[in-house]
């Protein structure tokens, strides 16, 4: 092991992340299952599953889609180095999560699109998939749903401005399950230390009174994490960085006189600090984010949910000239509040067909502010934005057939204050979209199902692609397009679930991603330097997915999957960037694991995550290449006392085993071998 390539890599929800499983029946960690990758094919394991497609609970053979379920329990053994809920989905097929840094968020591909075609769901309602992913606290969750291929239209577009993009949901939709019922009273606290430093410690308290269920927890974590940037990019450090993240989080759920009738409120906080190992580039960020739900089942056949929540996103940035000069340059303010809203109506009928209708809505705030060093704010961009969706969505039961099609309205409407400092030639800018999805499946046996799926999707420009950024001809900016059209697309899959013994598992499923409209970015000056986007072309990727999951008995349990993907962008504006690879989509992806009990109340768990070949950018002159590497990290968690008061256990986490050092887009490089060690204990 080389202790210069020791890095801090576990954030404290995650390195302790077995403080996130409640205790089995038996208190012996030796019976919990694999970090496997249950399959909603499974009924004896998931019957209670609620699955994303209808927003209640379904039976497995009742759905059309793939769902991918990760358990509390499984959470709880999977490697995150960075502490980024996104690293726990990089074991599923078709799942490339580049986490940059654990102080920066995730960039990736899901089912060969880019990050911003996969959307991300908090209990339903739209996250950040890149700022939410990095700074929710694993420890409120219950389980993750991840929902491949075409979207049900049950759900929108996260919408935002410029803060970090939009997210349409042609690839899949990902679903954090909150934690709300208590059934038992646990108390628990937990430390650990590793490498560069790292410390984290944190508090954890769950039970009920009476129909109040109520989870508390606390967590702090600092370290000193260096050079995860490449030599002499701008990511070069000149001191030695501090890093520190401070968590708190609370949920409680009311029973309105019965289980089925409840209202729950989640509340998390993050404050996330770094000084970055330079003495005038440092972050600042706050995030606040709120959920209500109210939830009633009103008779046997109709149910009725509203959900509504608030994402306050606080980033506050120090910048320098590195390397002509390490002076302050400046302070970016960047400020964005979204509020997201659901009113849903379900009626089950026939023999569990389900009628689904409602509407839903997202209002934005944004504006940025650039600081100067002697504190002087200057006003840099002003948006709103609104959406309003209406859907419905029918799903039939006819025999061993599931049929599922639904249809969606959609509005989006943008109102420019002030682009770029300036303000702008278009102030306003509106879209209306119908979509659709539809879905089959033929449950042949209990143990044999195929299931095929298409939908639609867009996703509108942003405010300073429509607006521009110019104030003059001759100044240099992004340009205005405000005949910029929305991104169009249509996906589709068929697959196979096979149950081909009571232990061996296989699903096979492929898919093709179409999108029209493809908004790139075109160079019409060097001097001065402006850019427009323009509706190019097209672009698709198209692959499958092979994923086997195997229970070798006594405990001993594995998996493995492989993803082959190919994409092709077309663009009628640029030779350049006609015909190349979509960006941050891998060729191919591979995975597998093996959990292992041992004597002693000792568990050890190996994954493996290989990625091929992907490129940063369109430009086939200028882009440049990643990937080929592969990565093993091993988990080992022990009992080390057990009485009829509490539990105490230790976890040791190995990553990147064979010090693997690899480049990842933007100048960030993984940073090799790297270890923690903690320990926790129950009441």
């Amino acid at each position: 092991m080389k202790p210069q390539h020791l890095t801090p890599v576990i954030a404290l929800s995650c390195a302790l992340a077995h403080a996130d499983a409640p205790p089995s029946a038996s208190g012996d960690i030796t019976n919990l299952p694999l970090s496997g990758f249950v399959e909603a094919t499974s009924l004896e394991q998931l019957a209670d599953l609620v699955v994303t497609d209808t927003k209640l609970g379904q039976t497995p053979d009742s759905v059309t889609q793939r769902i991918v379920v990760l358990k509390s329990d499984e959470i709880a053994r999977l490697p995150t180095p960075n502490g980024n809920l996104a690293e726990l989905m990089r074991h599923t097929s078709g799942q490339f999560v580049n986490v940059l840094s654990r102080n920066d968020s995730n960039w990736g591909s899901y089912a060969g699109l880019g990050p911003k075609y996969n959307s991300y769901l908090l209990d339903g309602l739209p996250i950040d998939a890149f700022a939410d992913a990095m700074s929710l606290d694993s420890a409120a969750i219950e389980r993750i749903e991840i929902h491949k291929g075409p979207a049900s239209v049950l759900y929108s577009n996260y919408l935002t401005m410029d803060f970090v993009g939009n997210e349409a949901p042609l690839a899949g939709t990902t679903n954090f399950v909150l934690k709300n019922r208590v059934d038992t009273p646990l108390t628990r606290f937990a430390a650990g230390f590793g490498s560069w430093g790292t410390r984290a410690a944190r508090a954890y308290t769950q039970g009920a009174s009476g129909p109040l269920s109520y989870i508390v927890s606390a967590s702090h974590e600092l370290a000193d994490y260096r050079q995860y940037g490449t030599p002499g990019s701008w990511l070069q450090t000149t001191s030695r960085p501090h890093y520190e993240k401070d968590r708190v989080f609370t949920n409680l759920s009311y029973a309105l006189g019965r289980p089925d009738h409840t209202i729950s409120l989640y509340y998390q906080y993050t404050a996330h600090q770094s000084t970055m190992g330079r003495p005038n580039r440092d972050f600042d960020h706050a995030y606040n984010t709120f959920n209500f739900a109210y939830n009633n089942a009103i008779n046997d056949d109709w149910h009725l949910q509203f959900k509504y929540g608030e994402r306050h996103y606080d980033r506050r940035f120090s910048n320098d000239n590195y390397p002509s000069s390490l002076a302050l340059v400046n302070r970016d303010l960047n400020r964005q509040t979204i509020r997201p809203a659901d009113l849903t109506a379900s009626y089950r009928h026939a023999r569990d067909s389900l009628l689904t209708l409602g509407v839903d809505g997202q209002w934005v705030d944004y504006e940025t502010e650039t600081r100067s060093p002697a504190g002087v704010g200057t006003p840099a961009n002003r948006a709103e934005a609104r959406s309003t969706g209406y859907f419905v969505q029918e799903k039939l039961r006819w025999n061993d057939w599931v049929l599922r099609a639904g249809l969606r309205r959609n509005t989006i409407h943008h109102d420019y204050a002030l682009l770029g400092g300036n303000a702008p030639t278009t102030t306003s800018a509106a879209w209306s979209k119908n979509l659709w999805s539809v879905g089959a499946r033929y449950n042949l046996s209990p143990g044999l199902a195929f299931y095929g799926n298409a939908g639609s999707s867009f996703m509108v420009p942003t405010a300073k692609q429509i607006g521009g950024t110019v104030p003059t001809p001759g100044a240099s900016g992004e340009l205005p397009n405000p005949a910029l059209r929305p991104e169009s697309g249509i996906g589709r899959d068929l697959g196979v679930d096979w149950q081909a013994t009571s232990a061996l598992h296989l699903n096979l499923r492929g898919f093709v991603n179409t999108i029209s409209d493809a908004i790139v970015t075109n160079i019409v000056s060097a001097v001065p330097s402006q850019v427009r986007s323009e509706n190019a072309g097209g672009a698709r990727s198209a692959g499958f997915e092979l994923d086997s999951r195997y229970a070798l008995g006594a405990g001993l349990t594995a998996f493995a999957n492989f993803t082959h993907t190919r994409t092709r962008i077309s663009d009628n504006l640029n030779p350049g960037n006609d015909g190349s690879q979509i960006p941050f989509a891998p060729d191919r992806l591979a995975n597998a694991g093996l959990v292992v009990p041992l004597p002693g109340e000792l568990v050890v768990a190996a994954y493996y995550h290989w990625v091929g070949r992907y490129y940063d950018s369109t430009d086939q002159a200028s882009r440049q290449s990643f990937g080929n590497y592969g990565v093993i990290n091993l988990r080992a968690q022990k009992v080390l006392s057990r009485t009829a008061g509490y539990t105490a256990l230790a976890t040791a986490d190995l990553n990147n085993l064979t010090d693997r050092q690899y480049r990842m887009p933007f100048d960030f490089r993984d940073p090799g071998i790297s270890g923690f060690a903690g320990v926790e204990v129950r009441y």
